[in-house]
């Protein structure tokens, strides 16, 4: 009985039709045979709309989970900008990059190459405290005249009200 069983699908495999609609060949295996109103849903079909369900609902999850993931990462940009902002009073309210900036403290405190980090320098900032005595002010000002000048051989700058030095 198994014999003729398999004799008779490997013949259905070997028997081919041609489409009305479209004229395309097929076997005759690879039909689904009904009647004009719908066949009944059998386990393999039951099995292949849940996978396909599921399916659906991991991706539904992993989009949720990025969501979130997104939202988190926000939220703790945000807390980390918070704290940021407490350990560095200099240059985090300047929005300035700490990895662009050159210490000297004497006669200026900080020279900051914006933008150095990110290889796009914009312009070139000194910083400097208040609290500096007085007599360091000529000192200071011979620097900035001596950056707005362009007396040194590495760049040509030009120096804006403020401090700020500009690239040309």
């Amino acid at each position: 009985m198994n014999a003729d069983l398999i004799k008779f699908f490997s013949y259905q495999r070997q028997i081919f039709g041609v489409c009305p609609c479209c004229g395309e060949l097929f076997r005759l295996s690879d039909c689904k045979v009904y009647r004009k109103d719908a066949p009944i849903t059998d386990w393999k079909e039951k099995l292949e709309k849940q996978s396909t369900a599921l399916d659906r609902f991991e991706e539904k999850l992993d989009e949720k989970m990025e969501a979130m993931r997104e939202k988190a990462r926000e939220t703790g940009r945000k807390q980390a900008d918070k704290l940021i902002k407490k350990v560095d009073p200099v240059f985090a309210p300047l929005k300035l990059n700490p990895d662009d900036a050159k210490v000297v403290f004497h006669p200026i405190d900080f020279l900051v190459f914006n933008g150095m980090k990110a290889k796009d320098l914009k312009s070139l900032i000194i910083l400097d405290s208040k609290e500096k005595p007085k007599d360091l002010l000529p000192v200071q000002e011979s620097v900035m005249n001596t950056i707005a000048k362009g007396n040194y051989e590495w760049l040509t700058m030009n120096v804006e009200i403020g401090g700020k030095i500009t690239i040309k």
